[in-house]
């Protein structure tokens, strides 16, 4: 590859982390420079069945870290349920993690609505750490090899056209 074609390739890759970073911006998150591996992390769901990052391989993944007694969190809830219906399939999935929160505190929220995305429970705050994700709500998107893409610490409406963009963005990559 000559010297010219190889300045080429970078300043296209550069131009695509530009134009992702400015797509992120506007969907309220803040782009990281370079992909980032995610912490390891196991946890139950509701029932007690373990998950990982392996059940959601090849999935880009809105990953929301939230409890039940936070007022922000809970009025954020929705629009995560609305962007699941809306862009959930074999190619995309919310993942709500549940921090120092118990089951029971999680189903007195959901008050016997089942939402279409896995609810997991990090009832020792470990996942969450791992994460560095000080408070609720706090939020990536991680791409389908599970590397940290953006974040946002703070409540949002994830439902937004911009939300949707930065996830289709990141489901073509």
């Amino acid at each position: 590859m000559s010297l010219l074609c190889a300045l080429g390739v970078l300043a296209s890759g550069a131009a695509s982390a530009m134009a992702d970073a400015e797509l992120a911006r506007k969907a309220g998150m803040e782009a990281y420079p370079t992909a980032l591996r995610a912490p390891h992390w196991r946890l139950p769901n509701s029932s007690g069945e373990q998950r990982g990052p392996d059940d959601y391989k090849g999935r880009v993944v809105l990953l929301n870290f939230w409890a039940s007694w936070c007022p922000p969190c809970r009025d954020e809830f929705p629009s995560l349920e609305r962007l699941q219906q809306k862009l959930g399939s074999k190619d995309f999935t919310v993942l709500a993690v549940s921090v120092s929160d118990s089951a029971e505190g999680v189903a007195r929220f959901l008050q016997g609505r089942t939402p279409l995305f896995d609810i997991l429970l990090d009832d020792d705050g470990k996942v969450s750490t791992a994460f560095r994700a000080r408070g609720v709500p706090v939020t990536y998107l991680l791409d389908r090899q599970g590397r940290l893409l953006a974040g946002k610490t703070g409540p949002q409406h994830w439902d937004s056209p911009e939300m949707e963009a930065l996830i289709r963005q990141a489901i073509i990559k």
